[in-house]
């Protein structure tokens, strides 16, 4: 699954990078965080056994991935009207401690967990900033400098995060890092490019350690397509025909959203498969218009102003940057017969807009 993002994904986990993810809504970024978690969803609603390490150890080996955490921090657990400085560095603490949860539990691991734990306590007493800062940086360096431990945070839906969060913290995140040179590292999950969502001179040094290093998150590869595919039949216990599996993989392009709301219309409306035929009529559905406002919602104006002009066959009047940004995030791909859109529907939807 997505293995062709998560080799370089994990590249950048091996070398200690900092670098951030990029991609529209509805990509699939979340589903990923997930599968990189070892949060398989379909295993987590039947009760099934999860391996959380197993996509570390593919991708880093049985040695490395112990000695290797992802660290997920859900920005939606702190509250944005509540002091920056205190709250930021103890969600960051807190992350830390629930990660030691998820590991396997040793004796090390037991040790750890004990130590962060009366670390965040501390903190939570206390309600000090200054205090969150200094002891999430003692729990930070003893991670990695005592027990040799790299140390990933993954920062899910970070756009407006970044765009609001004051610019002494993205300093202070410089620094940890730098004290932990390749042993501390983070990730940004964005639906837009780092300098579109901020001055970088507003956050220079952050900012330097990131810009290098994007990832694209396009729509999923035919063979994941065809296996999310497979899963959804299970899910929503519909059946389908080789053909429509084949009709469903082409025309959603592997997009996420696009794929369920296809399969939903096919599911709920009888005679949408003499339809398959009709590219019109599927674009005029209001499951496929809706996957098409949200991903439109979500793009930059530049983006939009390229995505018209492409669609009514003006491919010069995008900047090159523009079209390099739509690439990456999959709405527009390379084909044998040149740059398309990621789907047909598309197309048809954007003319109409």
């Amino acid at each position: 699954y997505r293995e062709d993002t998560l080799i370089k994904f994990f590249e950048y986990i091996k070398s200690g990078e900092s670098f951030f993810v990029i991609g529209a809504p509805s990509s699939g970024k979340t589903r990923l965080m997930d599968f990189l978690m070892g949060d398989d969803p379909d295993a987590l609603r039947t009760g099934a056994k999860v391996n959380r390490e197993r996509v570390k150890i593919y991708y880093l080996g049985a040695d490395a991935s112990p000695k290797t955490w992802l660290a997920r921090v859900d920005m939606n657990r702190m509250r944005s009207e509540n002091d920056w400085g205190f709250h930021f560095f103890e969600l960051l603490l807190h992350t830390i401690l629930l990660t030691c949860h998820r590991c396997e539990q040793t004796e090390e691991i037991e040790e750890i967990q004990t130590a962060i734990a009366r670390l965040d306590s501390e903190v939570i007493e206390s309600k000090d900033a200054l205090k969150a800062h200094r002891l999430f940086e003692m729990a930070v360096n003893m991670l990695c400098q005592s027990y040799g431990i790299k140390l990933c945070f993954l920062f899910d839906e970070f756009d407006e995060t970044y765009k609001a969060m004051p610019r002494e913290l993205f300093g202070q995140l410089r620094a940890i890092r730098d004290a932990n040179k390749y042993r501390v590292s983070y990730v940004l999950f964005l639906r837009n490019l780092p300098e579109k969502l901020r001055d970088p001179l507003q956050n220079e040094g952050f900012y330097e350690l990131i810009s290098r290093n994007m990832i694209g998150i396009g729509p999923y590869s035919p063979q994941d397509t065809y296996h999310i595919i497979e899963q959804l039949e299970i899910r929503h216990q519909y059946s389908l025909s080789q053909d429509k599996r084949e009709w469903l993989c082409a025309n959603s392009g592997g997009h996420p959203g696009l794929l369920q709301a296809l399969l939903a219309i096919f599911k709920e409306q009888s005679h949408a498969v003499t339809q398959m035929g009709n590219m019109n009529w599927y674009a005029a559905q209001e499951p496929v218009k809706e996957e098409f406002r949200k991903l439109w919602a979500g793009l930059l104006e530049d983006e939009k102003s390229g995505l018209r002009e492409f669609a009514r066959g003006n491919q010069t009047a995008m900047s090159l940057a523009t079209g390099k940004l739509l690439t990456a995030k999959g709405l527009l791909k390379e084909t044998p017969s040149g740059i398309n859109f990621f789907s047909p529907l598309f197309g048809i939807w954007l003319l109409k807009q």
